[in-house]
């Protein structure tokens, strides 16, 4: 839970954007919060990206936001009194450009050490020859499913891939991976196949995207595994699921279970700590009810959507389903990947079916909700 004396260092906007905030763990140990832009355009809007470092003894920084926020990044911790010769390591949260964007930049201005996920370091290279087209061979793995058109890719990510793909990283495993004495990392997957929490101890947890208030995070869909299954898996060993909606769900259950026994647990996301002119405090276990229960219901929209007719395809959906300001711009893409990811868990449940011509259609079950309910973590 927040503290009640957030230390404000530097006011921003409504949404946070300019602040820098300090926060003080009963240990001592300090964490400066460094929100920085993140806006594409649209009516999606997530607020900034929170990065946070972490003041121990080999200070960290968790997250370095999009791309070209590293100058800024170093800016505001330097405003905060922090040399960035003092940074020791990075962590990145999970491998999506809001997170990871400003890492060539820092990395190379500081010489600090970065660690990431086992699953990131493969992901963000190139394998041209087992790309699933032309088009996507100069694009690292992580870019092989992209729903983004190619005019976004020109403009956001071309010169951000290249450099991502320059870095070393340090690699980190699925669970209680140490950053430090101290801290130590928890393999997340779903929104992202190599998402990370960072536990400082048991009196803070950053949860990058996998917890967020306000907004329900986006998750992957189960086909976009198979496309780098064989760069995951080299050698033809076949992995687990790390995509998709009910991956994404396991870990939920996985994040709650693992920290039932810390009430006093202050959870730091990435997105919407600050926003609106106000703190949201995140309490685990209410939020991940609320947000399994927001996929249980949007299960049952669909569900109803394409119960009144003909059989619908993802965008026919996402037209019914989407308020229509959102589906403006990119938001019709981003609406359809939330629609696939649902099916794909209706499909599995029995209750849908996908034609021939991409269409979804009723089996006439609705085992959805028992299905969701039984999921395990993992």
């Amino acid at each position: 839970m927040l503290p009640e004396n957030i230390q404000v260092l530097q006011k921003g906007d409504a949404s946070g954007n300019g602040m820098v905030v300090r926060f003080r763990l009963p240990s001592g140990l300090e964490i400066l919060a460094l929100p920085t832009e993140n806006f594409y355009g649209g009516e999606w809007d997530l607020g900034p990206t929170w990065n946070y470092l972490v003041c121990s003894n080999e200070p960290f920084l968790v997250d370095t936001g999009k791309f070209d926020m590293g100058g800024k990044l170093l800016s505001m911790m330097a405003f905060a009194g922090f040399s960035e010769n003092d940074l020791k390591r990075i962590v990145i949260s999970h491998g999506h450009e809001d997170h990871d964007g400003g890492l060539f930049e820092i990395a190379r201005t500081t010489g600090a050490t970065v660690k990431a996920h086992w699953i990131y370091e493969r992901l963000i290279r190139p394998y041209p020859e087992t790309a699933p087209n032309e088009e996507k061979s100069v694009f690292p793995a992580s870019c092989w499913h992209c729903f983004m058109p190619a005019s976004f890719s020109d403009r956001h990510c071309r010169v951000y891939h290249r450099e991502r793909g320059m870095l070393e990283i340090k690699v980190l495993e699925d669970d209680h991976d140490r950053i430090d004495e101290y801290t130590t990392t928890f393999h997340l997957p779903g929104h992202s196949p190599d998402a990370l929490a960072i536990f400082l101890g048991e009196e803070s947890v950053l949860v990058g995207d996998t917890v967020l208030p306000d907004i329900t995070p986006m998750p992957t869909q189960e086909k976009f595994f198979h496309q780098v299954e064989r760069i995951l898996h080299p050698n033809g060993g076949k992995g687990r699921m790390v995509y998709g909606l009910k991956t994404y769900i396991r870990s939920l259950k996985k994040l709650d279970q693992h920290t039932r026994q810390m009430p006093n647990l202050l959870v730091l996301p990435a997105h919407r700590l600050y926003y609106n002119n106000r703190w949201n405090d995140i309490h685990l276990e209410e939020r991940i009810d609320q947000i399994i229960g927001h996929h249980i219901r949007r299960c049952g929209d669909i569900m109803e959507i394409v119960g009144k007719g003909n059989p619908k395809t993802a965008g026919e959906i996402a037209l019914a389903h989407f308020e229509p300001h959102l589906l403006k711009g990119m938001g019709m893409a981003m609406a359809e990947n939330e629609v696939l990811s649902h099916c794909e868990l209706l499909m599995g449940a029995g209750d849908l079916r996908l034609d021939t011509d991409s269409r979804f259609t009723p089996t006439g079950e609705s085992r959805f909700e028992s299905a969701i309910a039984t999921l395990e973590p993992e």
